[in-house]
């Protein structure tokens, strides 16, 4: 690796709140690990990040059904009154599950990072996302203090 990429990594780890240790950092990229977190912040390879957040909110059926009901309507191809009432009934997970078994669940997290990024998934402190590129590392970088 390149002096310009190692103080590149050292660089934003300096200027994260979390700050956290960039040589602990570097081996992990130099590993090619897809997604670790070090110190309280999480670095997830780009190539991986969609897959990741897909595995992430499979495994939540209430959070699922607690997107917006025009946003849900809109994936699931359903009115958005029904999934209102639905929501008003906290009928949450049921929503989930609907979402799952009609196989939406990768358009959903696609549409989801197209409007939010992935700072308000992944980074629930603040939202937040940095971006760290080194050589042909490219990761999504998540402080979450």
């Amino acid at each position: 690796m390149k002096y310009s990429e190692l103080k590149a990594i050292r660089t934003l780890c300096d200027g994260l709140f979390s700050t956290p240790d960039w040589r602990e950092v570097f081996d992990n990229i130099y590993d090619k690990e897809p997604d670790f977190e070090v110190d309280g912040v999480r670095f997830i390879d780009a190539d991986c990040i969609d897959d990741i957040q897909q595995e992430e909110l499979s495994g939540d059926e209430y959070m699922l059904g607690c997107f917006n009901s025009w946003f849900l309507a809109d994936i699931l191809g359903i009115d958005e009154d029904v999934i209102l009432a639905m929501q008003k009934a906290e009928a949450f997970e049921a929503i989930g599950k609907l979402v799952l078994s009609m196989g939406k669940l990768e358009e959903l997290q696609k549409e989801y990072a197209a409007a939010d990024g992935y700072g308000h998934h992944f980074n629930h402190y603040d939202g937040e996302e940095e971006e760290l590129i080194v050589g042909k590392a490219h990761y999504y970088v998540f402080d979450n203090r």
